[in-house]
């Protein structure tokens, strides 16, 4: 009976000097206390939206993945893992193999049960080249801010095309060429989202520096080097090269050179940093958008701690970080009920509306499946026309049969597909 009694005398002691230090230090922290509490309550809700968003995200890469299997040609590989225009390097889809894309991996005896750590950077490493006097690797991936790079010659986004100029003078200047470097269309994409990156943006990955064992080196065992992985956000807060502003190009070039060591400036990637960035952008958003109301209280607050020299110091920031928890954590947490409510309504709404509506097609597993949805709606989409010229090549009538026949006869199950690539991916 003691023990309970002791705590409780000190959590009470403990709550009534916080409340006397919080109310004499007020007429300070007081602007700063509001903003923090009204920032928590507007990221609350932000935070788990994007997490229902990577879940729809990873579906949709994942039916996307599997749809554009149909569409091999005979003897080929998915139209997805062909190099193609506008950068002829290879574009990152499947959120399960990326690593192998890249040419990572993890150790055999490494596993998880959650998706959003097999997509992550943790656990990453390269299997050294032996017998090199050079066994360094270093792997570029662009990720570019729109879904189809430079698609429309009027309105190219600079990015994208600085980016095309670094390749093709890469191939021209360095001894890879591009051979080391890979791209992803962030919008709609489950990796850049997890990886909180929205681009334009460069991902940097090495296994430098180089650790050299001799026990290790003289063992047939693989080596494995760990890679590490950097963020360059575009355009860059800090210049390259001092007192000089670089071109879109010369950002790009200066920091992917293979003599450059400017990589090295920049610190490790941190999943918390990129959280606390896309944050910062939605604030800024919030203060644009609500000049006269959130955007004069966050400038008061700047102002009154400018005020006071208080911007650095523990009262103001310790402050701010309960207030922002009190704030967002009851709105976080109801998103995550309301979410369910909602999404409880809406599958008995549509069982009602189901039960009223029985149609031919309703036990037809391939009317539901979103991959035959998807090559069904490709079908409609061409005319007799076009089916008949796409039929008469050897290729277009493969693909015409392949798909035909697999809506006709298929047993249609693309959500076991999913889960047993997943559970692969997964080792579990």
């Amino acid at each position: 009976m003691k023990i309970p009694a002791i705590i409780s005398y000190y959590i009470l002691y403990g709550w009534r000097v916080i409340k006397v230090v919080f109310l004499l230090t007020l007429p300070i922290s007081a602007f700063t206390v509001l903003l923090a509490f009204i920032q928590g309550l507007i990221l609350g809700p932000w935070y788990q939206g994007t997490q229902i968003n990577h879940l729809h995200l990873f579906v949709a890469n994942m039916v996307h993945v599997k749809t554009m299997e149909w569409f091999r040609e005979p003897g080929g590989a998915n139209p997805l893992y062909v190099s193609r225009a506008p950068y002829h390097i290879r574009q990152l889809h499947n959120p399960l193999e990326w690593t192998r894309d890249v040419g990572i991996s993890r150790p055999s005896d490494w596993n998880t049960d959650n998706v959003g750590v097999l997509s992550s950077f943790g656990d990453l490493y390269r299997r050294r080249r032996r017998y090199s006097d050079d066994p360094s690797w270093h792997n570029w991936i662009y990720l570019s801010a729109n879904e189809q790079p430079l698609n429309e010659t009027w309105n190219q986004d600079p990015w994208d095309k600085a980016f095309l100029e670094l390749l093709e003078y890469r191939d021209m200047y360095e001894p890879l060429g591009r051979g080391n470097f890979h791209y992803i269309t962030c919008p709609k994409n489950f990796l850049c989202d997890i990886w909180r990156i929205s681009g334009p943006a460069l991902v940097h990955l090495t296994n430098e520096p180089i650790k050299r064992n001799a026990t290790q080196e003289r063992s047939r065992r693989p080596i494995l080097d760990p890679v590490s992985v950097r963020v360059f956000e575009f355009p860059l807060n800090e210049p390259v090269i001092r007192g000089t502003f670089p071109t879109y190009f010369e950002q790009m070039r200066s920091i992917t050179a293979s003599n450059s060591t400017y990589w090295t400036t920049r610190m490790k990637y941190s999943h918390f940093d990129q959280v606390q960035g896309q944050a910062l952008k939605v604030l800024k958003g919030v203060k644009d958008k609500h000049p006269w109301t959130y955007g004069i209280l966050a400038k008061a607050e700047e102002k009154w701690i400018n005020l006071w020299a208080a911007e650095e110091s523990a009262l103001i920031l310790l402050s701010r970080v309960i207030s922002l928890a009190i704030g967002a954590t009851p709105t976080y947490f109801g998103s995550q009920v309301w979410e369910r409510v909602k999404t409880r309504w809406m599958k008995r709404k549509q069982n009602h509306s189901e039960g009223e509506n029985i149609s031919p097609r309703a036990n037809d597993p391939a009317a539901v499946d979103p991959v035959a949805y998807q090559l069904q709606n490709f079908l409609n989409s061409l005319t007799e026309e076009d089916k008949e010229k796409f039929g008469k090549t050897y290729r277009g009538g493969v693909l015409l049969d392949r798909i035909q026949n697999g809506l006709d006869k298929r047993d249609w199950d693309t959500k076991d597909d999913v889960l047993r690539a997943v559970e692969d991916a997964l080792r579990v």
